[in-house]
């Protein structure tokens, strides 16, 4: 990789943590006007108001990070899918923030639809930063499947029940639907990440992207759920205005963004480095 090669891999990095610094605050002013209002609304406490400026206040300065990093790729790289990603990146943070300007003024459903394109628009920045790593960049490292269902669909599969969880979940922080949705899903989700997970590390254990990828992934599911059921069962015992219920329902969403995140990196991996052999033979 060249030096400019390297230094836009380092600067996708920050604008990756950032953009998850800029989803905690937001997360961090919906546990903390929860057990306020009965619906959506403006921040009304002291340290609600507080957060929601800094969340107003980083969403634009990673706009202009976005922006440069779109600019970048367009300018700098010569693969017409990662210039497209950038251009992607800046589209769905655009839609974001102008929802966020309509927060809890037009509908719950307002609210749902920024919490899941924050998610989603992190969890494509991080692929930015998995096209940019030296890994993707000594190409791919092909294996044959012979799987069913087939590795490439399931690499559809994993990031859409995944952003269906993410939906659920925001859905029961702004009262719009039971937690029973939400936690049955977990279930489909974290079993289904950890047979893809556990075949990929025993069938493929030298790869050198899939099984990394697929350990990150099954570890960081693995701890999502838990902070689930711990922020569950917070909320059952102790009242939600609490600053340690508050806390746990933070982490849980920033590591639901990280584990979209990792399944989307999984995805990508998995569509670059599998052949289908059946496809291939026509069966």
């Amino acid at each position: 990789m060249s030096d400019d090669g390297a230094w836009l891999r380092r600067y996708s990095i920050v604008v990756a943590f950032c953009a998850l610094l800029v989803l905690i605050a937001g997360a961090i002013v919906t546990s903390l006007e929860r057990p306020i209002s009965p619906v959506p609304s403006a921040p009304t406490t002291p340290a609600a108001i507080a957060f929601e400026s800094w969340h107003r206040l980083g969403a634009v300065f990673v706009a202009v990070l976005i922006a440069g990093l779109a600019v970048w790729l367009a300018r700098a790289s010569k693969d017409n899918q990662l210039r497209q990603t950038g251009w992607l990146v800046l589209s769905i943070f655009v839609v974001e923030a102008l929802l966020g300007t309509a927060l809890g003024s037009l509908s719950p459903l307002t609210d749902i639809l920024h919490a899941l394109l924050g998610q989603i628009s992190f969890a494509a920045i991080a692929l930015v930063t998995v096209f940019t790593s030296k890994r993707w960049q000594r190409g791919p490292h092909v294996i044959e499947d012979s799987w069913r269902p087939p590795l490439r669909k399931l690499a559809i599969f994993l990031p859409a029940i995944v952003i269906l969880q993410i939906i659920l979940g925001a859905a029961f922080r702004y009262r719009a639907a039971s937690v029973i949705w939400h936690i049955l899903n977990a279930m489909i989700v974290l079993l289904s990440i950890l047979i893809v997970c556990v075949f990929l590390v025993r069938q493929f254990p030298e790869h050198p992207s899939l099984r990394p990828s697929a350990i990150a992934l099954g570890g960081i599911a693995g701890v999502q759920v838990m902070l689930g059921f711990t922020t569950f069962l917070m909320l059952l015992l102790f009242p939600e205005s609490i600053p340690a219920v508050i806390i746990v329902s933070v982490v849980h969403v920033a590591t639901g963004a990280l584990t979209l995140a990792a399944t989307v990196s999984l995805a990508a991996e998995i569509r670059r480095n599998v052949v289908d052999v059946r496809s291939l033979t026509g069966q």
